[in-house]
């Protein structure tokens, strides 16, 4: 500023020197020679103020955090939950206690207990209701206690139940109610029986 304020004074002064006279001349070649070394002065100063700096680089960084990769090995396994399981209670099986009751009606009637031997007969049944062959052996005891009405029904009971591949017991069953039947006096009734036992055999 200081050059460009005695460069314009010279400029000035140089101006007015030249109207008036010309004998000033060597005070306008020094005024000239400041204001060139003033130009030179500001042009410097002007280029000492461009930069060419480039700004700082600024490192990016992921706002997620990235996950950390588990070393080889190192992955903890968690077995699924298993609940205990249940104790076992051990039953006995139905073929298993009809078996065990049968066994015990053949020895009470051995031994005249009859009523002991009907008794477990009917345990059986209501275990294993379809069996024919408990039917047959509770007809078998009725028989021995002269209850023929009643054979003649568990007898027919035993056959509606029985297998079409089981003559032999179908055969024993027409047998036992051929027997009823002529105890109580039903003669033509007990030989239609026996023949259709005879059938079978």
């Amino acid at each position: 500023m200081a050059c460009s304020i005695r460069l314009n004074r010279c400029r000035s002064g140089s101006t007015e020197m030249g109207k008036n006279t010309m004998a000033e001349s060597p005070f306008t070649g020094f005024c000239r020679a400041c204001a060139a070394t003033g130009l030179i002065l500001m042009l410097s100063a002007c280029g000492g103020m461009s930069r060419t700096d480039t700004p700082a680089r600024v490192e990016e960084r992921s706002a997620t955090p990235q996950a950390t990769q588990a070393e080889p090995g190192s992955d903890v396994q968690i077995a699924a939950y298993t609940p205990p399981a249940q104790p076992q209670v051990a039953r006995a099986q139905p073929k298993r206690a009809v078996s065990v009751l049968m066994s015990r009606a053949a020895g009470q009637r051995d031994n005249g207990d009859l009523d002991g031997a009907s008794a477990s007969l009917e345990r059986a049944l209501r275990i294993a209701p379809e069996d024919a062959v408990l039917w047959h052996e509770l007809a078998v005891v009725r028989m021995a206690q002269q209850q023929h009405h009643l054979v003649v029904q568990l007898a027919a009971k035993s056959n509606a139940l029985a297998s079409p591949r089981d003559p032999s017991l179908r055969s024993s069953n027409w047998r036992l109610i051929a027997k009823a039947r002529r105890a109580q006096g039903d003669v033509s009734g007990a030989r239609d029986a026996d023949r259709r036992a005879s059938s079978l055999d």
